[in-house]
């Protein structure tokens, strides 16, 4: 069993990869994952080439697939299904699910395979040190069964070598087991566990069929909130469960953050932002450092 610690968002603002930075300078992750299509995406390879001789370690690099927000990396004309008339990411996360079921799932699902090449495409360009294709995804939208489809039918084409997809499975009973910090858990981030869940199971055959190693992820009934007191005292059953299910486990932390003056069109989900401004994600990094 292997245990990953790991930031998602490298890239989504300058000062978000910087505070993922000196966590890496300082051997605090052993990965993360870079997105593609956010306008400070050049400024941000800059920053990390620069930095990466100081890193304690290297890490570990995943695409972070992003159908949420953010501008295509596809001509828009050619996903019409997926962004605005400027390009923008356009769709909720539940919107793209309940599309996974309806009349235009084809279609949906070849835009997507689209947008996913490019945005694979780009930063394995960028970081060529990725290796075999490590992927996972803003808000977990490639766990919505479309997308997921999209994303695996696209590596079977491409005969692409894989090592790492997040497989968003999150166990339940460390949380419920634990009854003294009932009232500190988002009742809608049960909601996500639940539904991620479920999409977890719908899409085991896809993980089985590449060999990818069974694994469990931390980060959805805390999300935004992975504070160090929670996490200490969760983290022996996590692991006790891991262990037992025969499954890595992976943390995930969103330790950086994007400040106020730094959101602009890029940022089209306007209830998310209130997220990447949050000191939470400053408690995040915080968390990070001291693991």
């Amino acid at each position: 069993m292997e245990i990953d610690i790991h930031a998602d968002d490298y890239g989504e603002s300058v000062h978000t990869s910087e505070d993922i930075l000196e966590c890496l300078r300082l051997g605090k992750l052993d990965s993360t994952s870079v997105l593609a299509n956010m306008s400070c995406f050049d400024e941000c390879l800059r920053l990390y080439r620069e930095a990466e001789d100081g890193f304690a370690k290297k890490p570990k690099l995943a695409v972070h697939l992003n159908i949420m927000e953010g501008h295509c990396l596809s001509d828009p004309g050619l996903v019409p299904s997926l962004v605005d008339g400027n390009g923008y990411f356009r769709r909720s996360w539940m919107g793209l699910f309940f599309a996974s079921f309806l009349p235009g799932r084809g279609r949906l699902k070849e835009e997507l395979k689209r947008e996913f090449e490019a945005q694979i495409g780009k930063v394995q360009a960028a970081y060529p040190e990725c290796g075999p294709l490590r992927a996972d995804s803003h808000q977990h939208a490639h766990m919505i069964p479309a997308a997921a489809e999209a994303l695996f039918e696209l590596i079977g084409e491409k005969g692409w070598a894989v090592s790492y997809i997040r497989d968003v499975r999150e166990p339940l009973f460390p949380f419920l087991r634990e009854g003294s910090l009932y009232g500190t858990y988002r009742p809608v981030n049960f909601v996500k566990n639940l539904i991620l869940n479920v999409c977890s199971r719908l899409e085991a055959h896809r993980f089985r069929a590449l060999g990818l190693r069974p694994m469990y992820v931390w980060g959805l009934v805390m999300s935004g909130r992975m504070d160090a007191a929670r996490v200490k005292r969760l983290m022996p059953r996590m692991v006790r469960q891991a262990r037992k299910k025969g499954r890595d486990l992976e943390l995930i932390f969103h330790p950086g953050r994007t400040l106020p003056e730094e959101v602009g069109p890029d940022f089209s989900q306007e209830e998310a932002v209130g997220f990447y401004v949050s000191l939470d994600r400053t408690g995040e990094k915080e968390t990070v450092l001291g693991l």
